[in-house]
């Protein structure tokens, strides 16, 4: 696995969380002093889950869990002795993956760890895959703009100008949607 990054102020559990995690194939952990080391740390290592020990009223973890979020978006577990769930939605309900109540058991945490970072993980690949759609939904309508000015350019049929397109792409070595850029941009100088 890759890297936790830890602020426990606890020093029983953090030496508990420390040896769980590096039991569970953790290759390396991340002790951080304070909240600002925390996202100093984090923001150098760039580890795949951060556990964090709240108690509450504890503004600065609500501030730093924030920015660890917005920089990061890693799953975050939250450790405490006791929660006001209305202060975690203050941070807003989306940062906090987890939170365990303590003393954390074994299984818990191992749970919470493997579903958070699983999660990340399918989030991850949702947002290349809506990157992937949205580039070539974007690719669509350039090669029909273009498609449409061939047709109205040299006074062709939609089949014949898309066989046009790809035939000089073809013969070009160049995808469709970089002809379709030259011809707009050809046409947009000649015209």
């Amino acid at each position: 696995m890759g890297k936790a990054v830890l602020y426990v102020r606890d020093e029983e559990l953090l030496g508990s969380l420390k040896n769980r995690l590096s039991e569970r194939g953790y290759a390396e952990i991340i002790a951080s002093g304070s909240a600002g080391e925390l996202l100093v740390d984090a923001l150098e290592q760039r580890p795949e889950v951060a556990v964090i020990e709240y108690a509450d009223g504890d503004q600065e973890i609500g501030a730093t869990v924030k920015r660890l979020w917005d920089k990061l978006g890693i799953p975050i577990i939250m450790v405490a002795q006791s929660c006001d769930l209305q202060e975690v939605q203050e941070w807003g309900e989306s940062l906090v993956s987890t939170i365990l109540a303590k003393p954390v058991r074994e299984e818990e945490l191992v749970a919470a760890l493997v579903l958070s970072v699983a999660a990340a993980r399918r989030v991850e690949r949702l947002k290349e895959e809506v990157s992937t759609l949205k580039e070539s939904i974007e690719s669509r309508k350039v090669i029909e703009k273009a498609k449409g000015r061939l047709m109205e350019r040299d006074k062709l049929s939609e089949a014949e100008a898309f066989r046009r397109m790809q035939r000089l792409a073809m013969d070009r070595r160049i995808s469709m949607r970089q002809l379709a850029d030259a011809i707009l941009l050809t046409d947009s100088i000649g015209g």
